[in-house]
């Protein structure tokens, strides 16, 4: 018998080597990625948002307890209509902005709605009208020539005017405008 000659395979170490090196070079990299733009993800997130879950009827139907927020903390511009979380002695709240730094707010009783700056202001947010003891709290001038806000001050309200248990809102229809430097952030996202 003859003996067969097996053929001689060489291995190329340095190639597999180099294959391996390269993934593991792609593999960290891609991992170096993600860390970096999960940093810059909590960087945003401590920075320019925050959250906050709703605790209460105020801002009913348009917001309701356990619905929870996405607030940008800087670089908003406000508006009116826009929701805002502020601290007022020591409590955070959620209001609507309805009037801005120089305008002249009233409530007009005999049809029932506000007046901004000789204008009525219609608010399709608000359900069930208001309710008996809603304004019993509120300065006279609301109702005869109105309230003019001062700088850096705003006029918030929330949106449920008809809350049960004889319960109101309280915001600015009792103690007036309130200072732009209490504000948290303006709602950006509601889920």
């Amino acid at each position: 018998m003859e003996d067969k000659i097996q053929p001689q395979v060489e291995k190329y170490s340095h190639i597999e080597n180099s294959k391996k090196q390269n993934r593991l070079k792609a593999f960290n990299a891609f991992l170096l990625v993600i860390i970096v733009l999960l940093a810059v993800a909590l960087v945003i997130f401590t920075t320019l948002l925050t959250t906050i879950t709703v605790d209460g009827k105020s801002m009913f139907p348009t917001l309701v307890d356990g619905d929870r927020l996405i607030l940008l903390k800087r670089g908003y511009k406000l508006e009116r209509g826009d929701l805002i979380v502020f601290n007022r002695q020591g409590r955070n709240n959620v209001k609507r902005i309805i009037g801005l730094e120089g305008d002249v707010i009233k409530f007009d009783k005999e049809n029932m709605v506000w007046i901004i700056n000789d204008e009525p202001y219609v608010e399709e947010y608000v359900e069930g009208g208001y309710s008996d003891n809603y304004f019993i709290s509120s300065p006279s001038q609301l109702f005869d020539e109105g309230v003019t806000i001062g700088p850096g001050q705003l006029f918030v309200l929330g949106d449920n005017r008809n809350i049960s248990d004889g319960k109101v809102s309280i915001d600015s229809h009792i103690y007036g405008a309130l200072d732009e430097a209490t504000i948290i952030g303006k709602v950006i996202k509601i889920y």
